[in-house]
């Protein structure tokens, strides 16, 4: 076998590899799935997997790094400091984009939030590549929309608020779709759910940055007022 064909032969199995991996892993969790069911899943001898990636966790590990590889697009950055609204949608559209995109293996998404669930091994390479950036570019939004007086738990409420939105159309896509009419996943549809998310986010947000506005001001008066002297 010449060099590049032994390459891609090489790079063929490895595939096969992180793509069972990724199914039974999904299917039956990381210490349930063994690597004899992975190898004959993925067609190759167990030498396979520690040629490629030494041992069972870290064949994990480089599932993880491979799901998080077919997330195409990296998380928006905010070159040029649009408003917060503007932010916002972008942020939205990215991370229904990222929900619902087409053509994924479909066990991606399971395995990622099973691991999410669990806090497995490796885990801190995919939170630190997409997970925390998502967090900290809404984070930053909600506490300009919300205004400096809110609180740190505000704001955090308001983040998973807002990604909570967009992630149920992830959980509950079977369910949506089951009646066979529903045309949410249109790509027209998913333009009229970005713009639903963002117009409800925003109109919460701003009444929960009035309310606090508020009661700023009312902690305000109540801790200048003088208070009561005695009758004589």
């Amino acid at each position: 076998m010449r060099n590049g064909e032994q390459s891609h032969f090489q790079a063929e199995t490895r595939r096969r590899l992180l793509e069972a991996a990724g199914e039974l892993f999904t299917e039956k969790g990381f210490h349930l799935a063994g690597t004899r069911e992975i190898c004959r899943k993925a067609g190759t001898d167990i030498a396979a997997i520690h040629y490629h990636f030494g041992n069972k966790e870290k064949l994990y590990e480089a599932v993880l790094r491979y799901a998080d590889s077919l997330l195409v697009d990296p998380v928006p950055g905010f070159e040029g400091k649009p408003k917060p609204e503007a932010r916002l949608r972008t942020m939205i559209e990215w991370i229904l984009s990222q929900c619902i995109v087409q053509g994924q293996p479909a066990w991606r998404w399971k395995f990622v939030e099973h691991a999410t669930a669990q806090l497995t091994p490796g885990l801190d390479v995919f939170l630190r590549s997409k997970v925390w950036p998502m967090y900290e570019a809404l984070d930053s939004i909600c506490r300009e929309l919300l205004g400096k007086d809110a609180t740190k738990l505000q704001v955090r409420f308001a983040t998973r608020s807002i990604l909570g939105q967009c992630f149920y159309y992830r959980h509950f896509r079977a369910l949506i779709t089951s009646s066979g009419t529903d045309r949410t996943f249109s790509t027209k549809g998913l333009r009229e759910l970005a713009d639903h998310i963002v117009e409800f986010s925003l109109a919460g947000l701003k009444s929960r940055a009035l309310q606090i506005t508020r009661d700023k001001r009312d902690r305000s008066k109540h801790s200048t007022r003088a208070p009561a002297g005695r009758g004589v």
